[in-house]
């Protein structure tokens, strides 16, 4: 679970202006994007002929945190907050912690799709916000959790739940903030995330509801299950369970399904989740353009890459700043970083040790 620094919580619980929400929405925009780079990295270490299954798993989540991005920005624009997600994605530095957040027992790293780097860095990122025991987890997990809420920390789901209730404020009082929503500036998501939003196939917000059914979605997807919560997304069925269960499922191997005999009702003892250590890229922790030798392949094909990356931040920025249609342009981007990471894979960190770790994609200069 990550934690929200206390001062975010409290400012987002006393918001009674869209000056205060946009803010917090920006943060919130920030936080989606940030988890990109790490899980990209993952599926990007992964080498072609094994772990389909765990590409598989990964690439959903990355997919639902570009919708949560989108439904965060969705609901900015509509009470006119102008998303900064280049200047965000500029900003990103790793290892560290992710913006808004603080834990020091949390150092989000990017690098190679380890078991270790699933358990200690994917799943710590996405775990609900519950201080019961989840299925593998050890009993001193949510002991921690607790004793962080004690001294007012709040979690994602807290966060978005007082930007909720926030904006319900402004509406009880008389505010509306989305009298001019500015839907032709949003990104309709029904054609690449059906039925994502309950009630609200576009994503697109234009009232009170609207915003509330985003926001909850990023939270049900993301953070998913409550104390004694069903882990599947009523919404979503099998393939829709929140992203901390999907990791779970690389982690253990196995996947999850109810099980009587286990506390929490649900256990890693389903079938198979195939995971080939031999078959993932040893890439260098936290790579940046700078770490390769000026001159070789790997730092042409990185800055190749970086590039890359900067042009789909600079499409997604113009996509979310009144130019929806550049959505395809980012699509196209994306699928061009792919190939560039496959280019930069084939060389050496180390142009002098040619047995040692692959050259990464880097995600910062």
């Amino acid at each position: 679970m990550l934690l929200i620094e206390k001062q975010l919580i409290e400012k987002a619980r006393a918001a009674h202006s869209k000056a205060e929400v946009i803010e917090l929405l920006d943060g919130a925009v920030a936080l989606e994007l940030s988890t990109l780079p790490p899980y990209l990295t993952g599926v990007f270490s992964l080498a072609p002929g094994g772990n389909d299954e765990v590409r598989t798993l990964v690439l959903s989540v990355v997919l639902e945190e570009m919708l949560h991005m989108s439904l965060a920005a969705n609901t900015a624009i509509a009470i006119g907050g102008n998303p900064k997600i280049l200047a965000s994605g500029l900003a990103l530095r790793y290892p560290g912690p992710l913006p808004m957040c603080v834990d020091e027992d949390l150092t989000v790293t990017i690098g190679s799709l380890t078991i270790a780097q699933v358990e200690d860095v994917f799943m710590a990122i996405e775990r609900p916000d519950t201080t019961a025991t989840l299925p593998g987890e050890p009993p001193a997990v949510p002991q921690r959790l607790q004793a962080r809420k004690d001294q007012g920390y709040g979690s994602i789901g807290e966060f978005y739940a007082a930007i909720i209730a926030a904006l319900e404020r402004m509406v009880a009082g008389g505010h509306d903030p989305f009298t001019h929503p500015r839907l032709e500036r949003q990104l309709d998501l029904s054609r690449w995330f059906p039925r994502s939003v309950p009630g609200h196939p576009s994503g697109k917000v234009d009232n009170l509801a609207s915003a509330r059914a985003a926001l909850e979605t990023i939270v049900r997807q993301g953070e998913g299950a409550q104390i004694g919560a069903d882990p599947i997304d009523p919404y979503g069925g099998r393939e829709s369970f929140a992203h901390y269960f999907k990791f779970g499922e690389i982690a253990f191997g196995q996947r999850l399904v109810r099980d009587a005999s286990a506390p929490s009702g649900w256990s890693y003892t389903g079938a198979s989740v195939p995971y080939d250590a031999s078959k993932v890229y040893g890439f260098p922790a936290n790579a940046k353009v700078s770490d390769y030798p000026a001159g070789s392949a790997a730092r042409i094909t990185a800055e190749a890459f970086y590039d890359t990356y900067v042009r789909l931040l600079r499409s997604l920025d113009a996509t979310f700043n009144g130019e929806p249609a550049t959505f395809d342009a980012a699509l196209g981007v994306m699928f061009e970083l792919k190939l560039v990471a496959q280019q930069v894979v084939q060389h050496p960190a180390d142009p002098g040790q040619a047995q040692g770790p692959v050259a990464a994609p880097p995600f910062q200069p």
